[in-house]
């Protein structure tokens, strides 16, 4: 009767698995066209600007940085910035931003979004080149186009949102121009950085039992389980974990095979 357990590219090390840490850079380099109507809030093109993360194993976020490279605009507080992560959560990260009297334009403007930064976007200078909080001066009154969050279901102006997600999949950029007229583009396109921590999952036997368990803060992973890595046919350990001290546990019965065990997006 053996046991084991393991999180894909992960070492085992005496019943824990553990995925390195990690700080990784995603980038989408293609231009994003601020469009402008007669009909707002008109949808950029593209729409939404995609990013996807991928062999990202065994880890969860603990941070988000957002880099948007060569923003221009004529009236910069007409852009509104959402950010939706693979798991659905998002962020706001810039709305009625710049001078909301006739400001000069943006123009060539590379911006880091950093909820550490000192400061959030001004209002009532011009908006220019630097590191800023995610910034929403104004409550949106409209809904983003279509594929984007309704307003009822925006998360607010932070990165820590995604917090704790798994990090693998199509992260989207919704940029929208909420009043006409005046255009702009984002020449440089758009960069995610995401800092990662190690998801463990640990093992323990109790008599008959393998007893699992993983940080309950991490959203997004399947407990999977097979007889065998050559090759593996993963299958979902289909018992809903029980919260003990912040840990999912799920006790699983042994059998008289050899067993190993992930978490799995």
């Amino acid at each position: 009767m053996t046991l084991r357990n393991l999180l894909t590219a992960a070492m085992f090390i005496g019943g824990v698995s553990i995925s390195a840490a990690g700080t990784f850079t995603f980038s989408n380099t293609n231009a994003i066209v601020i469009n402008d109507s007669a009909s707002p809030p008109t949808a950029a093109s593209a729409y939404p600007s995609a990013i996807t993360v991928s062999n990202v194993t065994g880890s969860y976020v603990t941070k988000v940085t957002v880099q948007i490279q060569g923003f221009a605009h004529q009236f910069p507080a007409d852009v509104d910035v959402v950010l939706v992560g693979p798991q659905g959560q998002n962020a706001v990260l810039m709305g009625n931003v710049g001078t909301e009297t006739l400001p000069p334009p943006a123009t060539n403007v590379d911006l880091t979004i950093d909820d550490d930064a000192a400061t959030g976007m001004p209002l009532d200078t011009p908006l220019v080149s630097g590191t800023y909080k995610p910034t929403q001066r104004q409550a949106f009154t409209f809904d983003f186009p279509a594929p984007a969050p309704t307003t009822a279901n925006l998360m607010g102006p932070t990165l820590a949102n995604f917090k704790n997600t798994n990090p693998n999949g199509t992260w989207s950029l919704y940029v929208v121009d909420d009043t006409n007229p005046d255009s702009g583009v984002i020449t440089g396109g758009w960069s995610l950085t995401i800092s990662t921590a190690p998801v463990v999952l640990s093992i323990l036997r109790d008599q008959t039992n393998a007893v699992l368990s993983w940080t309950n803060t991490v959203i997004g992973y399947t407990l999977q389980a097979t007889p065998t890595l050559s090759p593996p046919a993963w299958t979902n350990v289909n018992i809903a974990p029980v919260v003990v001290s912040g840990n999912n546990v799920v006790t699983n019965a042994m059998t008289n095979s050899t067993v190993f065990y992930r978490l799995a997006k």
